[in-house]
Parts: structure tokens; C-alpha cells; sequence
């Protein structure tokens, strides 16, 4: 049996801008990627997201999407539904279902 170890921190993460087709500022990075990764998983990644910004609704046609939410408050968009969200809730988005992520609080929310 092989070892697998990944190693990565969220210094210094990318701003992106329209995440989705939003509007506003995300912070995002990559943690590790398909090829890094043992299991059949497409990639592990942090995001951050400012009050009022938006990850835009969107789906994945092959991979699911997990959210864990670290901080902040929220609302998450699940097929046309608003939810809301909290440090320690984690929401499964299923292949082919619409989702997206609201910060509706007045403090920065990040989750992985």
C-alpha cells in the first residue's frame, strides 16, 4: 500500500471576480487537484466569499460539490431553493443540480 500525503495552506489565494457569472469578489484556491488525489475526486478547494458577494448558481454535469462552511453566514441556492447556512453546516450538491452561495452576514465567510 502507498502513502499519500497532501500538503497545502490558503496563503495567498486568487481574487476572482464573476465567479459563476456574479458579480463581485471571491477569494479561491486550489488545495489539490485531480492527479494529486487517490480517490476519484476532481479537486479539493477554499473559498472565501464578502458580505454581499455571491457565488453565482451554476451545476456540475459530472462531479458532485460538497460546501463546508468554516465562518460566516449565509444563504446556499439549491435547484431555485434558498437555504441558510452556518459555520459547520455542509451541503451535498448532486451531479446536475443548480446551486450558488449568498454571504447575506457582515462578516467574511470561507469554507472549503
Amino acid at each position: 500500500m502507498t502513502e499519500h500525503f497532501v500538503w497545502s495552506t490558503i496563503d495567498t489565494p486568487s481574487e476572482v471576480y464573476g465567479v459563476h457569472g456574479a458579480e463581485g469578489l471571491t477569494y479561491w484556491k486550489c488545495l489539490a487537484r485531480r492527479d494529486g488525489l487517490a480517490g476519484p475526486w476532481e479537486a479539493v478547494e477554499w473559498a472565501s466569499v464578502p458580505p454581499g458577494g455571491v457565488s453565482g448558481e451554476h451545476l456540475h454535469t459530472r462531479t458532485e460539490e460538497v460546501y463546508f462552511i468554516l465562518s460566516g453566514r449565509g444563504e446556499i441556492l439549491l435547484n431555485g431553493e434558498p437555504r441558510p447556512v452556518s459555520p459547520g453546516d455542509v451541503v451535498l450538491t448532486g451531479v446536475g443540480s443548480r446551486h450558488g452561495l449568498h454571504n447575506t452576514g457582515t462578516a467574511t465567510s470561507t469554507g472549503s
